[in-house]
């Protein structure tokens, strides 16, 4: 068997509902993503192969994600900052409205180029990919990697090899609320997507 990283967006908070860029801001999940948290719980619980590890970023809405994952599991969860999501700086707590009219040079090569005092999607990518290669990594693991939308992206682009930039205009693999993406690892280095941006449990809770 290989080893599989299932890597999950957090869930729903205000600023998300509102369109407001979080950063590292530190919000909670409102009642709809703690709904969303509990739905995803649920698909990974019944997976086929039972996840083993489960590791997320240390702010409150992906900490929270990764508890509600966690207890069904009968698993704790690990937290560590180096998969907090995309550092933006001077546009921490704006809306996308307002940072397209404060700098919107700035706002269209963003995340390929860092925010003003933030980080590039390159450099967020090599932070998360930095977790990724420390992990412990059984030939029948499972590990639940729970962190931030622009994060996935970016090690996405880096463990896949994907064109950062055509990527973001793409919209590939773009995370909804708790949308997940599975990889599986052949060997050092080897990775390939099985699952890509899911969120079907979704569809077949909250509907």
């Amino acid at each position: 068997m290989t080893a599989l990283v299932t890597l999950v967006r957090h869930g729903r908070t205000a600023h998300n509902a509102a369109g407001r860029f979080q950063g590292w801001a530190d919000v909670p999940l409102d009642e709809h993503g703690r709904t969303q948290a509990q739905s995803v719980a649920r698909r990974l619980a019944s997976h086929a192969t039972r996840p083993t590890q489960v590791l997320s970023s240390d702010l409150q809405r992906a900490a929270q994600t990764a508890h509600a994952i966690a207890a069904p599991l009968g698993l704790t969860p690990h937290p560590t900052p180096a998969l907090r999501e995309i550092h933006i700086g001077a546009w921490e707590g704006l809306t996308f409205a307002e940072i397209e009219a404060r700098d919107s040079a700035g706002f269209q090569a963003w995340p390929v180029r860092g925010a003003p005092q933030g980080e590039s999607l390159h450099e967020v990518g090599a932070r998360v990919r930095g977790v990724l290669d420390r992990l412990t990594l059984n030939s029948d693991g499972h590990v639940v990697i729970v962190t931030h939308g622009v994060a996935i992206t970016a090690l996405l682009c880096d463990v896949l090899g994907w064109d950062p930039q055509d990527t973001w205009r793409a919209r590939r693999g773009l995370h909804d609320n708790t949308a997940l993406t599975t990889l599986q690892r052949h060997g050092p280095g080897e990775w390939t997507c099985d699952v890509l941006a899911c969120a079907e449990h979704l569809t077949l809770t909250l509907s």
